[in-house]
């Protein structure tokens, strides 16, 4: 009696596992076993406008901007305007102190003056001398005639040896001393040419003091505002050198025109053109878009920190009288081509597939299958309730979406997700629209 109580027990425990384990197959059959559908999110094809961008991170900067530096080295005398102040074209900006120039040109005032003097001195011997050379000629005549006389005396006897002889010794010293005024009088006039040399140089050491002058007064090259400030009434301030630069005192920028200046990746700059439209989002401003253009593309490579080489591109913006700071970050999409009435798919469509695990009838003959590659790009066609994987010709994407130029139709309805579907999608896979009425709804639905 016992051995059958415990044969029913063992017969009703193995009744209850087999009865769970064909509730178990049942549901699994039920909910993705053979014959289930795979619910998917389908799209439609149509024809549309795709928008070619490019996205590079940049830096707001006033289209004009002036940085203010000091020519002379000297104190800072006078600041009229102080950080953020408007200015005008032509105000003065800074007053330096103009004493030690103001003595350096008084210098070569007076340099010039004595330069002058010693020219009018040096013409006076040049006349002097100019002077004793027409006597000294003079005199040479008057020897020479008193020297031929004596040798015309001397040929007829009249007169003695010795008497010629003091007359040629008289015409050879007279001669000397008209050569020596004559090179004295070229020395005087080429000691008159170093002199007027000297003055040019002493009028050029005035007009540079002068120049040196009125670079202490500082005037604004353009109108806007005072966005730094960098001295302070007392200070000093110097020039720059090759290895050293010159104190910046200030620096003025034109805040109605700004542009972002965007740092493009190499691999799109090819794509970017002057005059393109853009859409720039600054991190200040959280979701507002400003519209601007491009103004002009860097003809050289610059490196970013993280050593990536990139290209500056300025893009103008639309501010719409809205104050922007300078050097604000954000984002710029440039808008570089447009395709009207283009074939287009959410880009997450688009697969790559092996080529030699395409089906047969898909592969043979068709000219979007290349058998020398290894994956093909598709698309997966929703077609009465399967999925059929279609190879296809891409084009140009955006961010989010990709243009077909072959394979589908206007009205196709193509796969577009879930991901985790679309990574093990097969061909004449059954498959369930996500957003299609459930079965009982369109029952009740009346006919039409």
């Amino acid at each position: 009696m016992r051995k059958l109580i415990t044969a029913v027990i063992v017969l009703g425990v193995l009744a209850g596992v087999l009865a769970g384990a064909g509730m178990v197959i049942s549901r699994s059959r039920g909910a993705g076993g053979e014959g289930a559908a795979t619910t998917v999110l389908l799209h439609d094809v149509a024809g549309e406008q795709l928008v070619e961008r490019v996205n590079a991170p940049g830096t707001i900067e006033p289209q004009t901007h002036v940085s203010i530096s000091a020519r002379v080295s000297a104190r800072v005398a006078q600041l009229p305007f102080q950080e953020g102040d408007r200015v005008a074209a032509g105000d003065v900006l800074v007053r330096l102190d103009a004493a030690d120039l103001e003595a350096a040109l008084a210098s070569a005032d007076a340099h010039r003056a004595a330069q002058e003097a010693q020219i009018a001195v040096q013409a006076a011997e040049i006349a002097v001398q100019q002077a004793q050379i027409e006597g000294v000629r003079a005199a040479l005549e008057e020897a020479r005639r008193d020297l031929e006389r004596q040798r015309n005396l001397r040929t007829s006897g009249d007169t003695s040896q010795s008497l010629v002889e003091q007359a040629q010794r008289r015409t050879d010293e007279l001669d000397a001393q008209l050569r020596a005024a004559e090179h004295t009088l070229r020395a005087a006039e080429l000691r008159r040419a170093v002199l007027q040399h000297n003055l040019r140089a002493a009028e050029a050491d005035i007009a540079r003091a002068r120049d040196a002058l009125s670079y202490t007064t500082i005037a604004s090259p353009i109108a806007g505002v005072v966005t730094r400030l960098n001295a302070k009434e007392g200070e000093l301030v110097v020039t720059g050198t090759m290895n050293n630069p010159g104190t910046v005192i200030m620096e003025v920028a034109d805040l109605s025109r700004m542009l972002l200046v965007a740092e493009v990746d190499e691999a799109d700059i090819g794509a970017v053109a002057a005059g393109q439209e853009a859409q720039v989002r600054l991190q200040a401003y959280g979701d507002e878009t400003f519209a601007g253009s491009v103004e002009s593309i860097a003809l050289a490579e610059e490196y970013s920190r993280d050593g990536t080489r990139h290209y500056p591109v300025k893009i103008l913006l639309d501010a719409s009288e809205r104050r922007i700071y300078c050097g604000l970050t954000g984002e710029a999409e440039i808008l570089t081509r447009r395709h009207e009435g283009v074939l287009t798919v959410p880009s997450q469509a688009v697969l790559a597939r092996r080529t030699d695990e395409l089906p047969p009838d898909v592969r043979r003959d068709n000219p979007r299958v290349d058998p020398e590659k290894v994956y093909t790009s598709v698309v997966y066609r929703f077609a009465e309730g399967k999925a059929v994987v279609v190879p296809v010709d891409v084009g140009p994407s955006s961010l989010t979406r990709t243009v077909i130029e072959a394979g589908l139709d206007g009205g196709d309805r193509v796969v577009v997700g879930p991901y985790k579907v679309l990574e093990t999608l097969r061909h004449d896979q059954r498959l369930a629209d996500e957003n299609a009425p459930p079965a009982s709804q369109s029952a009740s639905a009346p006919a039409p």
